[in-house]
């Protein structure tokens, strides 16, 4: 059963099947209605991460030593991100209000 006839069959009127989807409908110049862009995961982690890794740097040499803990973490969870394809910062990145659809 094809989703035109699904959805007429639900009680949808005026259901339209475009060949070749929303970049066709898009190429024709007739209006497209989109959402706000979001700036990827991936981005928001790079400038989480850099921060931190700077803040940590300037810490560690204006103010105490022990700020270079803080670049060490950041590159040690780099690593370990980049061997387990996990991402902890990520992960609490993604539930940020923002990311939320």
């Amino acid at each position: 059963m094809k989703v035109c006839q699904q959805l007429e069959e639900a009680g949808f009127e005026k259901v339209v099947n475009v060949d070749g989807g929303t970049s066709a409908w898009d190429g024709a110049n007739l209006p497209v209605v989109s959402g706000k862009k979001a700036m990827s995961l991936e981005r928001q982690v790079r400038i989480a991460a850099g921060s931190l890794v700077v803040i940590g740097a300037a810490v560690g040499h204006f103010v105490h030593p022990g700020g270079f803990a803080l670049s060490a973490f950041v590159g040690a969870g780099l690593v370990f991100a980049g061997v387990t394809d996990t991402c902890g910062m990520g992960m609490l990145i993604a539930r940020m209000p923002w990311n939320r659809a």
